[in-house]
């Protein structure tokens, strides 16, 4: 297999992308932040429902009545799904030892690819720290499952394209 320096040659993709050294906890503080967000974001909504059906009188129209009740208890409950979820994602990123470091992939370990990096922690997407994009990925995600037990010069492939993992931070 081919080492970083030949990978850094070859796709022209420097070797430490990740240039402070606390990038890692950086990013699991951004992590943190964006889940506490969306809990703060459910709490409204949740509260939000609640004073709805709290405020909703029966009016003659006893139907629309339930209707219109019924519609806001099936919103509290994704909402506290949503909680939930959020509260297990919190959880987990609280978790994290940023300082871990193996020489395969795992939960928390920050990954870079020929085409990706990636942070293994919880599904959220996209973000940008330092002015570099990273995606923060289930483990139980395809790429996730793909990618976790993988080692420096691994090659993994993920929709149809070859990826080789170039390091495990």
């Amino acid at each position: 297999m081919f080492d970083a320096f030949y990978m850094e040659k070859i796709f022209n993709v420097p070797r430490y992308i990740f240039m402070s050294e606390n990038f890692k906890l950086v990013l699991l503080n951004q992590c943190i932040a964006d889940v506490e967000q969306k809990i703060e974001e459910v709490f409204k909504g949740i509260n939000q429902a609640q004073e709805s059906i709290e405020s909703d009188t029966k009016s003659s129209a006893g139907d629309k009545f339930e209707t219109s009740r019924e519609m806001i208890q099936q919103d509290l409950n994704r909402y506290h799904e949503q909680l939930d979820k959020a509260k297990r994602d919190l959880s987990i990123l609280q978790r994290l030892d940023v300082n871990s470091i193996s020489d395969t992939v795992q939960l928390g370990s920050l990954v870079r690819t020929d085409m990706a990096s990636y942070f293994i922690a919880v599904s959220l997407g996209r973000t940008l720290i330092e002015d570099k994009s990273v995606m923060v990925i289930s483990s139980f995600s395809p790429i996730g499952r793909l990618l976790l037990g993988a080692s420096v010069n691994a090659l993994i492939n993920f929709n149809g394209k070859d990826q080789v993992v170039l390091e495990i931070i």
